[in-house]
């Protein structure tokens, strides 16, 4: 005698010999919801995603702009103590050519403490310039490193949602068909059979129905007495688990002949 499977959805088969049509009705509905969730979470969270990944890459921006920013700034206050260097330069160089003009001791304690004085401000403004060209030119490597990574990461982010975009459209289209599909399952149940599976389903965040495997459900891991699991495993009617009241049903691994 030759037993006839019915294939479902995630390669699992159940056992269609003396199967009762409703809970056949009900197995592959369930299935149906399953995908639907899943498309439906797909296509409702492409907004939160796509803001993610913007927000993330205009933090690498900020970081980026901070950088370059810090770089400026670097550099105009070089270019401003480079400046107030020379002024200083000319100064001490004034005061040198004012000591060797010096005619009496006044004019030539004044040239020399202001070339001491000259001297020091110098010296200081050196320090300065070097330690803003170190600084100067750490900033510049990193603004250097980071202008094509930025401009690959726009590029890659840009693919990422054209990607995520294109597959939306086509969980769209996928979650339009599904439903006419599970308008067709839900027609095909009878009334008693509908009201059962809509109300577990609240209940049970989509999963109105549960597997029987090894006298236990696999939902809610309860115990099946040997009679009830053999009932199910029959599938001549629909039985609901004594603990969580899902419909149960009974899953072989393969087709069998």
């Amino acid at each position: 005698m030759i037993r006839v499977t019915l294939v479902i959805r995630h390669t699992a088969f159940i056992k269609e010999a003396a199967l009762n049509s409703e809970l056949g009705h009900l197995i592959s509905l369930q299935d149906v919801d399953v995908e639907i969730k899943r498309l439906r979470e797909e296509v409702e969270s492409l907004p939160s995603r796509r803001d993610e990944l913007e927000r993330q890459f205009a933090e690498s921006v900020r970081e980026y702009l901070a950088i370059k920013q810090e770089l400026d700034d670097a550099q105009a206050e070089k270019r401003r103590l480079e400046s107030e260097l020379e002024n200083e330069q000319q100064k001490h160089q004034k005061f040198k050519n004012d000591l060797m003009k010096a005619t009496n001791e006044r004019e030539y304690t004044t040239a020399v403490r202001e070339i001491d004085v000259t001297r020091k401000t110098i010296s200081t403004l050196e320090t300065e310039v070097l330690k803003l060209m170190e600084r100067v030119e750490k900033l510049d490597v990193q603004v250097a490193e980071r202008t094509p990574e930025m401009e690959t990461r726009r590029i890659e982010v840009d693919r990422q949602l054209k990607e995520w975009l294109a597959s939306a459209d086509s969980n769209q289209q996928n979650l339009d068909s599904l439903r006419v599909e599970r308008a067709a399952k839900m027609q095909a149940l009878g009334p008693d059979a509908r009201a059962t599976y809509e109300r577990l389903s609240r209940m049970r965040s989509g999963f109105a129905l549960a597997e029987a495997r090894d006298y236990s459900c696999m939902a809610c891991r309860m115990k099946i007495r040997p009679q009830v699991f053999n009932d199910i495993r029959k599938g001549e009617t629909i039985i609901t688990c004594e603990s969580c009241g899902r419909i149960l049903y009974f899953k072989v691994e393969a087709a069998t002949t």
